[in-house]
């Protein structure tokens, strides 16, 4: 998928959800990158806020990974369990 919102602007990763349950009818409860955490629904209400609102690329840069153009993105759906995400193909995402 194309990592551009309507602003021109890379994604957020509440945007990225969106599309999800828009085109695929995926209610996620985690999105991850790698090991990188950019979203969990069992956080708290504060951390989830946060996560919401950063772009695809602001959590990675935290933990300091460098710059990507591309990222893949695995991630668990609602009623799935964490071994399910190997089940899933990965999301692949270009960032403007």
């Amino acid at each position: 998928m194309q990592a551009v919102g309507a602003d021109g602007q890379e994604m957020t990763v509440q945007e990225v959800l969106d599309w999800m349950q828009r085109t695929h009818g995926w209610t996620v409860t985690m999105l991850l990158h790698g090991y990188t955490m950019l979203y969990d629904r069992g956080a708290d209400e504060e951390t989830r806020t946060r996560q919401l609102a950063q772009r695809l690329s602001a959590n990675l840069e935290d933990a300091g990974e460098p710059r990507q153009r591309e990222l893949q993105l695995t991630y668990v759906c609602e009623g799935e369990d964490a071994e399910a995400e190997d089940a899933r193909p990965p999301l692949l995402c270009s960032l403007p």
